[in-house]
């Protein structure tokens, strides 16, 4: 009796291996991108409250132009460098900050490897304190991590600086 496996047993369990990867490997960049934007949350929610502080000792968000002394504490984090005077900044990791998107009132935090980008209306807007993930239309994969989530589409809304940057977004409601 000969010991050993046969073609078919091998190319059976090839087969079988090449099916679990197919399945798992997209769940897997999902779990990644996810990962990456919600490491994002916690620095936008403190940016967001640091402009409604703004607001709260001023009377009115600042303007949005990265020229100007705000009057609040936010340091820039190492190695970001603002982009021109639009208020953005461009970091390592392909990550970037918005605040008041063209003086528009939200605060926004995107990861351009990813294509996902999280955002917060700020309390004086158009959506009170909604929170919203954005992830550009043509990649699959953004718009499963926004999804799982808990995120719906919703239409009305524009993201100006991310568009740019990042890329058309669809827009979900967390």
């Amino acid at each position: 009796m000969k010991k050993g496996f046969t073609l078919i047993e091998l190319l059976v369990v090839v087969l079988i291996i090449g099916i679990l990867s197919a399945v798992a490997l997209p769940q897997y960049q999902v779990a990644v991108a996810k990962s990456r934007i919600s490491s994002l949350i916690p620095v936008v929610k403190s940016m967001a409250n640091a402009l409604e502080l703004y607001r709260l000792s001023n009377g009115a968000y600042p303007p949005d132009d990265s020229s100007t002394d705000f009057g609040f504490d936010i340091q820039v984090p190492p190695g970001c460098t603002q982009a021109g005077t639009t208020g953005g900044n461009h970091c390592p990791n392909n990550v970037m900050y918005d605040l008041l998107d063209y003086g528009v009132p939200n605060v926004l935090a995107a990861n351009k490897q990813v294509k996902v980008g999280y955002a917060i209306w700020l309390q004086h807007s158009d959506h009170p304190g909604a929170i919203r993930c954005l992830a550009v239309k043509t990649d699959e994969t953004a718009n499963k991590v926004c999804k799982s989530m808990g995120g719906t589409l919703v239409s009305g809304e524009t993201f100006k600086y991310f568009s740019e940057i990042v890329g058309a977004p669809n827009i979900y409601a967390l």
